[in-house]
């Protein structure tokens, strides 16, 4: 009997034991379990965070290069000249010549007729002005510079001065034409001082009633510098100056006559002949109306 008591108390006890380790083995589990499920939901948050925090920069990085593609085409931001938003430009100036414009009003004008292709000017070009009378057969256009450039025959330009003019004139015959030039042909003047011009061409000097007149032929061009003596004038000096400037320049070839006449005290003027027509330029510098002449086409 007692030994069964003994069996029965070691048995309880042994399943009372076995019990304890069972719930602490569950108790194990159940920490383990909640401990796992934690740094499962741990790591989720901090992946949902990283993903978040990759979407976000990448949104930032396209933001940034929207921003800059966006400054590049000038809408927003600033564009190359130094402006906010996307500012307008001004349309090209026309940079073609001043006489390149007034050449073509006057063609428009008269037609297509001779003209300089060349003003003679060296500063003030830009404000060059011009006004015309007559038509394509008859026709002077007087050249001037002014404060500013004007259409051609604008009301203002008629009160600038000119500083050269050129002209045509449309006689009835080639003789008539040519009785109107002063030509001088030089014959008679064999008794006549010289005067040496350089370059090879030398001239005549007649004096008489106060005056001094100095001439030679070159080609078709019979030129002559009047000089007053009784202002102490003397023409040997301007005379060298044509003969070293016509060096530099090309008068036109007339097809009969012309004719060069120069004052010393500054007025010029070149008349050359084309079968019925005249054509003249004239104006106080003896080197601008050399080149005008000399680009006449």
């Amino acid at each position: 009997m007692k030994k069964t008591i003994l069996k029965v108390t070691v048995a309880a006890l042994t399943l009372l034991l076995a019990g304890c380790g069972s719930g602490t083995k569950q108790k194990d589990v159940a920490k383990n379990s909640s401990t796992s499920v934690k740094t499962e939901q741990t790591s989720s948050h901090k992946a949902k965070k990283h993903a978040s925090s990759s979407t976000s920069s990448k949104k930032t990085s396209s933001s940034v290069k929207d921003s800059s593609q966006t400054g590049s085409n000038g809408s927003t931001g600033s564009n190359n000249n130094g402006n906010q938003g996307g500012g307008h430009s001004e349309a090209p100036t026309n940079n073609e010549p001043r006489l390149v414009t007034i050449n073509s009003a006057l063609n428009r004008t008269l037609g297509h007729v001779l003209l300089p292709q060349a003003d003679g000017l060296g500063q003030g070009s830009a404000n060059l002005n011009a006004r015309t009378t007559g038509d394509s057969a008859n026709y002077t256009v007087y050249y001037s510079v002014g404060n500013r450039p004007l259409p051609v025959n604008d009301p203002a330009v008629q009160n600038e001065i000119p500083y050269a003019t050129v002209s045509k004139k449309t006689y009835g015959s080639v003789a008539a034409a040519k009785a109107s030039i002063n030509y001088r042909s030089g014959a008679g003047e064999e008794g006549l001082p010289k005067v040496d011009l350089g370059h090879n061409i030398s001239g005549t000097i007649d004096s008489g009633a106060g005056n001094r007149y100095l001439h030679w032929n070159e080609g078709q061009w019979s030129l002559v510098v009047h000089a007053a003596a009784v202002n102490g004038e003397e023409p040997t000096a301007k005379a060298k100056q044509v003969v070293e400037l016509l060096e530099k320049y090309y008068l036109p070839a007339p097809k009969t006559v012309a004719s060069g006449e120069f004052e010393v005290s500054g007025g010029n003027k070149l008349t050359w002949q084309d079968q019925t027509t005249v054509y003249s330029v004239t104006g106080p510098s003896l080197e601008t109306i050399i080149i005008m002449a000399a680009s006449m086409k």
